[in-house]
This record gives structure tokens, C-alpha cells and sequence, in this order.
């Protein structure tokens, strides 16, 4: 057991974090007790007593920082030991873990806590489950050359890692994403350490963990936002709306609740969001009203070209590809978000229908 005499450190605090979101009469300490390990010492053991004497063992794991690569590392190293040591579970302690570092402990069973309020620790005797939510956004980030995914050209690149299949080299991504080598191996290496991707020896990415990329690149890109946007009330409805947009002469692409593919729909939509080129002549060629309530029609003029890119065409009508569409989902308001989940277990049932 290292550095639990420090009353300020992280261990510390984890095990009075524990203590105060668990009922009256509960009990939770650092203990000495040894343990034969060959291959792995915890950083401490933490004990966990109900009120009628029955006590848990939880190895303990801390870590200054925490990326979801190690998670995906340490979990089932610390789960082996877990049951090596045959004690209850691990515990892994951070200032800050990011929500594919929490899913790579989950998926491992390993519990977490981080000094944000980020906590799932899992027990089965005594019965325990304590579950609550902190920051998604690292507080304090660590200085990295690439510290998110916002932009345009990190947009291309999550883009181009998603609609094509892997194995790809750093320069042919770079091409295929309209960046130089230069940046595309920064951003690489950043969603390297999120283990949204995996490379070989020489660079190459060899995997691409789509679903996980689209959701990571959610938390720094919201539709709204990213892209210019103009809210407007369509006097005759929706219908009317995409009547008239089969005759607008001016790029278009619809995206969100109607660009979803028929078997992926939920509930019928009553939003209606594109987007154009140039949101006023579209506004004025289809007769729209601009209005701070009774939006039913959303107009987005594009953050970047790659909207336009592999977008799909039916009866009439221009879709954004899949991809693009269920990052607008993930970041929207409402049913949206659910929305975004249909359609990413649709893409993962139908890939040829959107992969390359």
C-alpha cells in the first residue's frame, strides 16, 4: 500500500467520497492486510462493511490520468487480479475519466471513481451499487498537441475513418480527408488514446471502433452550434416543406428525424432540418417565415464541405450519409439522441448499405 498516510491524496479522498454516498451505519477503510500477488500490487486495499458485519475487499488502482486506451488496458488486468487475490472487485481511481475510459471498466467489471463525481462501484456482497454522474470534460486536460475533435478538419478525418473500412495509412487518410499528414497523425494519435482505433507497427490503422468515434466526436461537435443555423416556421407544414425542396435548384441535404433510413425511424418527425448553401434565398424560394417559436423547419449552413460528401439520394430527395446524420442526432434535443441510438444499431446491421 503506497502513499495512504497523505491525507490530501486521491485514495483518501476516493474512500470519503464512497463512504458519504453510501447509508448510515456503512463503513469504508484503507486496510494492511497482505495479499500474494506475483504480479500485480493495488495501490491500496479498501474495505466496504454493511451495517450487519458483512465486509468486501476492493484492490484499488490509481492513476494521475487516465486515458480510455489504459482503461481498456488496466480493466481486465485488474479484474484477473481481482480474482486472483479472491476479493470481491478493483477499484479504479482518477481525477478524471472520460466516458469511454467508464465504459472500458464497465465492460471489464471493474468499478471507478473519479474526483469529478464519476462513480459505479459494484458489489455483490454486501449489495452495493452506487451509480452517479460528474463531468463529461476533462477539468483540467493534460497539454496535448490535439485536445479534441472540433473543426473542420477533424471532422473530415472522423468522417473519413467511419464511411470507408479500414486498413488505412496516415497519408492515403490524410488525401481521403483533404488534411495534410502532419495534423492527421496528431488527431490519430489523440483518438488513439480514446480506443476508438487501433494501429499496426508502422501506423496504420488497422481498426476502426465506428460506433465509439461517432460518439466521441458528439462531445465536441454539436450540429447547432458548429454550423450557422436559422430557425423558420413552414406556413403549410413539413410535407409542403419537402415538396418544395424537390424543385430548389441549390444544393441541399436533409438531416436529423428525416434522414433517418425507414427501418431506423422511431416516430413520425416534426422537425424538419437541412442543409443549404444559402439559408435565406432557401428561406425565401420556399416560402418560409422566420420565427422564435412554432420552428417546425431548421435551415444549417454547412460548418464544411464534407456534409456534402456520400450524401444519398431516394424518391426525389437528398439525404447526408449515416454518419453524418447520427452525430446531428447525438448532439439534438428531444427524442433525437434516442433517435441516434436507432440508427447506430441500424448501421451496424446494415454496413454495406453506408460503408465503403
Amino acid at each position: 500500500m503506497r502513499n495512504v498516510d497523505n491525507p490530501d491524496n486521491n485514495i483518501v479522498r476516493a474512500v470519503e467520497g464512497i463512504e458519504s454516498r453510501l447509508p448510515e451505519g456503512w463503513k469504508v477503510s484503507l486496510t494492511n492486510r497482505k495479499l500474494r500477488l506475483i504480479d500485480y500490487q493495488p495501490d491500496a486495499l479498501v474495505e466496504i462493511c454493511a451495517p450487519d458485519g458483512c465486509c468486501a475487499l476492493l484492490l484499488v488502482e490509481a492513476k494521475k490520468r487516465l486515458t480510455a486506451q489504459q482503461a481498456a488496458d488496466w480493466g481486465p488486468r485488474l479484474a484477473t487480479a481481482a480474482a486472483q487475490a479472491k476479493v470481491e472487485g478493483a477499484l479504479m481511481i482518477t481525477p478524471f475519466a472520460s466516458p469511454l475510459a467508464r465504459d472500458r471498466l464497465s465492460r471489464a467489471g471493474v468499478s471507478y471513481l473519479d474526483l469529478t463525481g464519476n462513480a459505479r462501484i459494484t458489489l455483490d456482497r454486501p449489495a452495493v451499487l452506487i451509480e452517479t454522474r460528474g463531468e463529461d470534460k476533462d477539468p483540467n486536460p493534460t497539454a496535448r498537441p490535439i485536445k479534441s475533435l472540433k473543426g473542420a478538419k477533424a471532422a473530415r478525418l472522423v468522417r473519413a475513418l467511419c464511411d470507408w473500412r479500414p486498413p488505412v495509412g496516415v497519408r492515403q487518410l490524410a488525401r481521403r480527408a483533404g488534411a495534410d499528414p502532419g495534423y492527421t497523425s496528431r488527431v490519430l494519435n489523440f483518438i488513439e488514446e480514446e480506443d476508438v482505433i487501433r494501429r499496426d507497427s508502422r501506423g496504420e490503422v488497422t481498426e476502426v471502433r465506428w460506433q465509439d468515434l461517432l460518439r466521441r466526436w458528439a462531445q465536441d461537435y454539436q450540429a447547432t452550434k458548429a454550423n450557422s443555423t436559422f430557425s423558420y416556421l413552414a406556413p403549410r407544414g413539413v410535407e409542403s416543406f419537402i415538396a418544395g425542396l424537390r424543385k430548389y435548384d441549390d444544393p441541399w441535404a436533409l438531416t436529423g428525424s428525416l434522414a433517418l433510413p425507414a427501418s431506423a425511424s422511431i416516430a413520425p418527425a416534426r422537425l424538419a432540418t437541412c442543409y443549404v448553401n444559402d439559408p435565406a434565398r432557401a428561406a425565401k424560394q420556399l416560402d418560409l417565415r422566420q420565427t422564435d417559436s412554432g420552428t417546425n423547419v431548421l435551415l444549417l449552413e454547412p460548418f464544411d464541405k464534407v456534409v456534402w460528401e456520400r450524401t444519398r439520394s431516394e424518391v426525389g430527395l437528398t439525404y447526408v450519409a449515416v454518419s453524418q446524420c447520427v452525430v446531428d442526432l447525438l448532439t439534438g434535443t428531444g427524442r433525437e439522441p434516442a433517435e441516434a441510438e436507432s440508427l447506430l444499431s441500424w448501421m451496424a446491421e446494415n454496413e454495406n448499405a453506408w460503408r465503403a
